[in-house]
C-alpha cells in the first residue's frame, strides 16, 4: 500500500471536488481519497491501479493523469482565455436580439435571424452546461448546470416550433441572455481561479533554477538544481540564493534567511551550520554539502502548506451549488407534475406544455448564478479604490465576520527596516562626521544595517581604500589615509556603553580605539496603534505572532496595544497557531508581508498581505498566498476592508434572497398557468430578466 498523487482536469467548483472524491473512494483498493481544488490534484492512499483510478474518475466526467515532477505545483487552473473568449461570443450574438426588446427602438429581427445568432450561444458556447448536466444525468445526479440546460434547450426549442408556427413573439433572446449571462459569472470564477497557484510559483521560485556542482576533480560545472543528489558540493556565490537544503562546508558569510524568520537582518554562517534553500548569501562565497532536494526542503514544504491551506477553502459560489442540491430536483420535479396536471386538465399536450416551459424558464438560476459573482466584482472595484485588492470573496466576507486579528511584526506593525536612531560620540568627533565616516564605509553594501546609515547620510560620501567586508562582523576600510573598521562590539574587540533602548548597535573604531555607537532599530508604523485600537473597540480580539525574540516582541506589542504575544515562530508554527484558533471556532485574520507568512496566509479564514513593499524578498509570495492585498501603505485599508466586507455580504445575502424569492413568487404563478394571459414563456424571459438586472443594480450600491 502507497500513497501517489495524481493531476485532476476538468474541476470548476467545490461541488468537483466532492464527485472525484467519490469516484476515487469508490475505486477498489483505496482506502482513502483527497482532492486539492487549488493545486488540481488528487493524493489517493492505497494499492488501486492508475488505470482503474483514471477510469472511475473518466466515468463522472473528469480526467486523471500523473503529475508533473513537482506535484506540488503540478495541477494548474484552467486558462481564463477561453472562458472569456466563450463569454465576449455570446454577449455579442445576443446584444442585438436584447435591443430588439427595446421600447422605441423600432429594431425588430427576422426569426431566422434571431435562430442564427441564438443557436451558437446556445449549443456553441454553452455547450460545457449541456455536457455538465448530460454526465450528471447518467449518475443520477443535477446541478443547476442541469437547469441551465433544461431552461435554454427548451426555451429555444419552443421559440423554434413557435416560428414554425408563424408567432410573431419568441422567446431566442431568453435562450441567448440565459446563456450569456451565466458564461460572464462563469469567467469571473475562472479568472479567480487561475491564480490559484501563484503562492506555489512564487515560493519555489525563491530556489535558483541552477546551482554550481564542485566534482571530484575540484571542478566546477553548473547543473540543473533538479540533478542535485544528497552528499553533493555546491558552490554559492555572493549574492546568490542556495540552491538547497545543506550544511556549510568551506568559508564564512551571512545569509539573509528573511523568507523562514522574517526578520531584515543576515545571520552569520560558518562551517557545519545549516543552509536552507531559497535563503541569500551575502559578502562572501560559501561551499556546502546537500542534504535535501527537491520536495524535501524546507521551501518546497512551505509551498505544500499554502497549497493544503488552499485546497481547504469552500468558494463563496459554494452556498449556491449546495442550495441548488435541492432546489433543482425540485423545480424539475415540479415541472413534471404541471405537464402532466395541465395535460390531464385540459386533455392536450399542446395546451399542457406551455405552463411547464414557463416554469422552467422562469426558473433558470440566471439571478442566482449572477447574485455573487456580480457583487463580487463590484466589490472588488470598490476595495481597490480603497487600496485593498481582493482576490476571494469568502476571505472578504470572513474579514466581516472576523472574531480574531494576529500581525506579523517586522514590516507588517513596523516598517521593515532599520533606521538610524541614535548616534553616540565617546571621543573627540562630532556626530555628523561619525555619521559621515560610517556611511562612506558602507555605501556599497547590500546589509540592512548599511542601508539604515546610508540612508542617514545627508551629505557627500567619501572615497574607502583597501575596502572588506567581514561576514558576521562588519567592515573595515581606510579613508584618507586612517584605517577604520565598523561592526559590532566582538569585532571591534570593545564594550559599548550602556544604552537604554532596543536596537542594535554597531561601533566605529580606529587604530586608537572606539570613537562611537550608532544605534539602529526597527520604526513602528504610525498608525499602527490606532488601527489596532480601532479593531479592539470592533471586538476583535489582537494578536502578534512574530519570529523576532520575545523581548522586543513584547515592548513593540505593548506600544500598539495587542496583549496576546507569540514570539519565535517559524512559518509552520504560525500556521499552527492559527489552526490551534480555528479549532476553537474562532474566525481568524492574519495580516503578513514576507514569504515566511506565506502558509499563515494561506491558512487564515482571511490573509492579508502588505503589497507597499513589493521590492522587498518574499513579499510576491505573500501577495500571491493571501486573499486581501494592501495597495496602499500602512494599515488604515484593513478598517476600510473591514467596513467594505461588512456591505458586500449584505448584497450578496440580499441578491441570493431576491434570486429565491423571485422563484417562490413566480414559480407558483407559472405552474398554475397565471401566467399564460400575460405572454407564457416570453414574460418569463423578461421577469428573468429584470431579476437578473435588480441583482446587478442591487451590487452596484456597493460603488457608493
Amino acid at each position: 500500500m502507497g500513497t501517489e498523487t495524481y493531476t485532476v482536469t476538468g474541476m470548476t467548483c467545490a461541488s468537483c471536488v466532492r464527485h472525484v472524491e467519490k469516484a476515487l473512494a469508490a475505486t477498489p483498493g483505496v482506502q482513502s481519497a483527497s482532492v486539492n481544488l487549488a493545486t488540481a490534484t488528487a493524493t489517493v492512499e492505497g494499492d488501486a491501479s492508475f488505470e482503474a483510478l483514471a477510469a472511475q474518475v473518466e466515468e463522472a466526467g473528469y480526467g486523471l493523469g500523473r503529475p508533473a515532477p513537482d506535484a506540488t505545483v503540478a495541477g494548474v487552473q484552467d486558462d481564463p482565455a477561453p472562458a472569456r473568449t466563450r463569454m465576449i461570443v455570446a454577449l455579442v450574438l445576443t446584444a442585438p436580439m436584447l435591443l430588439a426588446m427595446v421600447p422605441g427602438l423600432g429594431l425588430h429581427l427576422p426569426g431566422w435571424l434571431q435562430a442564427a445568432l441564438s443557436a451558437p450561444v446556445v449549443f456553441g458556447t454553452g455547450w460545457g452546461f449541456f455536457l455538465r448536466a448530460g454526465r450528471q444525468a447518467r449518475h443520477g445526479q443535477a446541478s443547476m448546470d442541469t437547469l441551465i440546460a433544461l431552461g435554454a434547450g427548451v426555451a429555444w426549442l419552443f421559440a423554434l416550433v413557435e416560428w414554425w408556427n408563424g408567432v410573431h413573439h419568441l422567446s431566442f433572446e431568453t435562450a441567448a441572455a440565459l446563456v450569456a449571462f451565466l458564461l460572464t459569472g462563469k469567467y469571473l470564477e475562472s479568472r479567480a481561479k487561475s491564480k490559484a497557484t501563484d503562492a506555489l510559483k512564487e515560493l519555489l521560485a525563491l530556489a535558483p533554477p541552477t546551482a554550481l556542482r564542485l566534482d571530484a576533480d575540484g571542478s566546477v560545472a553548473e547543473v540543473p538544481v533538479a540533478d542535485l543528489r544528497p552528499g553533493d558540493r555546491v558552490r554559492v556565490l555572493p549574492g546568490h540564493a542556495v540552491p538547497a537544503d545543506g550544511r556549510v562546508t568551506v568559508g564564512q558569510a551571512e545569509v539573509d534567511e528573511s523568507m523562514l524568520t522574517g526578520e531584515p537582518l543576515p545571520v552569520p554562517k560558518g562551517p557545519g551550520e545549516g543552509l536552507v534553500a531559497g535563503t541569500v548569501v551575502h559578502g562572501s562565497m560559501l561551499e556546502m554539502e546537500i542534504q535535501a532536494v527537491g520536495a524535501q526542503t524546507q521551501l518546497a514544504r512551505m509551498a505544500q502548506l499554502v497549497a493544503q491551506a488552499q485546497g481547504s477553502k469552500a468558494p463563496a459560489q459554494d452556498l449556491a451549488d449546495r442550495i441548488s442540491a435541492v432546489f433543482v430536483p425540485v423545480i424539475l420535479g415540479l415541472a413534471i407534475l404541471t405537464l402532466a396536471g395541465w395535460w390531464i386538465a385540459s386533455g392536450s399536450l399542446a395546451s399542457a406544455w406551455r405552463p411547464a416551459v414557463t416554469l422552467l424558464v422562469i426558473a433558470c438560476p440566471c439571478a442566482l448564478g449572477l447574485a455573487t459573482p456580480v457583487a463580487v466584482m463590484v466589490g472588488l472595484g470598490a476595495a481597490a479604490r480603497k487600496g485593498v485588492l481582493v482576490r476571494d470573496a469568502a476571505a472578504l466576507e470572513a474579514l466581516g465576520q472576523a472574531t480574531d486579528l494576529a500581525f506579523d511584526k517586522t514590516g507588517t506593525l513596523t516598517e521593515g527596516r532599520p533606521r538610524l536612531r541614535r548616534t553616540l560620540a565617546v571621543a573627540d568627533l562630532a556626530e555628523a562626521d561619525l555619521l559621515g565616516l560610517a556611511a562612506s564605509l558602507e555605501r556599497d553594501s547590500e546589509h540592512p544595517i548599511a542601508r539604515g546609515l546610508v540612508a542617514a547620510h545627508a551629505g557627500a560620501l567619501k572615497p574607502v581604500a583597501a575596502f572588506r567586508a567581514h561576514p558576521g562582523g562588519g567592515v573595515s576600510g581606510e579613508i584618507e589615509g586612517r584605517p577604520w573598521r565598523l561592526g559590532s562590539a566582538a569585532f571591534l574587540d570593545v564594550i559599548f556603553p550602556e544604552v537604554d533602548e532596543d536596537g542594535i548597535a554597531v561601533g566605529l573604531a580606529d587604530a586608537t580605539g572606539l570613537k562611537g555607537v550608532f544605534v539602529l532599530g526597527d520604526r513602528l508604523r504610525g498608525e499602527s496603534a490606532a488601527v489596532a485600537g480601532q479593531l479592539r473597540r470592533q471586538g476583535l480580539r489582537l494578536h502578534l505572532f512574530t519570529g523576532d525574540r520575545a523581548e522586543p516582541a513584547a515592548r513593540m506589542a505593548a506600544a500598539v496595544g495587542i496583549e496576546s504575544i507569540s514570539a519565535g515562530l517559524r512559518p509552520e508554527e504560525k500556521l499552527n497557531r492559527i489552526r490551534d484558533l480555528q479549532a476553537q471556532g474562532a474566525v481568524v485574520g492574519f495580516v503578513g508581508d514576507g514569504v515566511n507568512d506565506a502558509p499563515a496566509l494561506a491558512q487564515a479564514d482571511c490573509g492579508i498581505a502588505m503589497g507597499s513593499g513589493a521590492g522587498e524578498q518574499g513579499t510576491g509570495a505573500a501577495m500571491a498566498a493571501a486573499p486581501l492585498v494592501l495597495l496602499r501603505p500602512g494599515l488604515e485599508p484593513i478598517l476600510a476592508a473591514r467596513r467594505l466586507a461588512l456591505r458586500t455580504h449584505r448584497v450578496i445575502r440580499q441578491n441570493l434572497g431576491w434570486a429565491f424569492g423571485y422563484n417562490l413568487v413566480l414559480v407558483p404563478l407559472a405552474a398554475f398557468g397565471q401566467l399564460e394571459r400575460f405572454g407564457g414563456p416570453m414574460l418569463a424571459g423578461v421577469a428573468m430578466g429584470l431579476s437578473s438586472l435588480t441583482v446587478v443594480l442591487n451590487a452596484l450600491r456597493l460603488r457608493r
